[in-house]
Formats: structure tokens, sequence, C-alpha cells
């Protein structure tokens, strides 16, 4: 790890979100001296430091301590995380984190008269329906959703889900 890449990294985006050294420090609860420290590459940051930093910028740790983005990213299908109930499976396709800590994905793939009780999610999700079909509701109001149907909603209001058929669906969700 080049310290003063992660500096400059660190620096760019402070100044990209128009905070002043101090302020900045203030926010991590860093010195001001320990930021310029950090940012001309002279200290390597903490952990701890790395920690708040990312939580500020709502970015990745990795953002500031790779050294080059990777043009490509293989997730082997035994890695997937997957979540199994009797009525449906959820695949994680790509985690949040992967593309942004704020972004991920998943695959779904329901028994005809599966539910999904209602719920409330931080943030707002992008549906596309592979196969089948089902009633989702939302907010009070219900849809009918068949193949090849997509939807974008408010996740912060409730939703819910049953399927009508076998029912395969991709999900791409943006938390706040």
């Amino acid at each position: 790890m080049n310290l003063k890449n992660v500096g400059g990294k660190i620096r760019q985006e402070r100044k990209a979100q128009g905070l002043t050294i101090k302020n900045f420090a203030k926010l991590i609860g860093a010195s001001t001296t320990n930021v310029q420290r950090i940012e001309t590459g002279a200290k390597s940051p903490s952990i701890d430091i790395l920690a708040e930093i990312s939580a500020v910028f709502r970015k990745p740790i990795d953002d500031f301590i790779q050294e080059e983005k990777s043009s490509f990213y293989k997730i082997d299908a035994k890695r997937q995380k997957e979540i199994h109930n009797e009525d449906y499976d959820i695949k994680i396709v790509f985690p949040f984190g992967l593309i942004s800590r704020d972004i991920g994905a998943n695959y779904f793939k329901a028994k005809p008269g599966a539910y999904v009780e209602p719920l409330k999610i931080n943030g707002y999700d992008w549906v596309f329906i592979i196969k089948g079909s089902c009633i989702f509701k939302h907010d009070g109001q219900s849809h009918n959703l068949k193949k090849g149907d997509a939807i974008y909603y408010d996740a912060r209001k409730p939703h819910s889900l049953k399927a009508l058929t076998t029912l395969e669906s991709i999900r791409i969700s943006v938390r706040q």
C-alpha cells in the first residue's frame, strides 16, 4: 500500500466534499496534524481512522487503499451467499460493498403461493421479473406482475409479495 496514494485519495475526497482539514478532522475524531500527516503520506491511517473516513464519505475502505480498481471481478457460484426457506430461495448476486456500500443485488426464486411478509427497508429497489407472476403490494396498493415486468419503488414504504406461480426475479437495492 503506497501511503502517498492513500493520503492523496483521502485529500481528493475531502476537497470534493468541500471539507476543510479542521472540519474533516473533527468528523473522524482525529487531530488536524494527524489528518495532514495522513494526507501527505507521512503517516499510515489506523483501521479505526479508515473506518471513520469510510463512514463520513459513505465509501468502502477499499476505495482508499486499493491501488487500482479491477476492470473484472468474478464471484464464483460457491461463494455467493444464499438464504433458504421452505417457500423461497435468495442468492446474493453481488453484495453491498462490491460496487458501492449502498448497492446490492439478489436473485429470488419462489414456489407458487409463497408469501413475503410486509417489510420496510431504508432505500429504493428495482425488480425485474424473469419468470412467473405475483401480486406485489406497495404502500397499500396491489400490483399484478408477470414475466418481463420491472418495477422501481421506495422500499421505505411497506411492501410484500405473493407468488401466483413459480417466480424468479432479480432485485437491485440502493440503500440510504
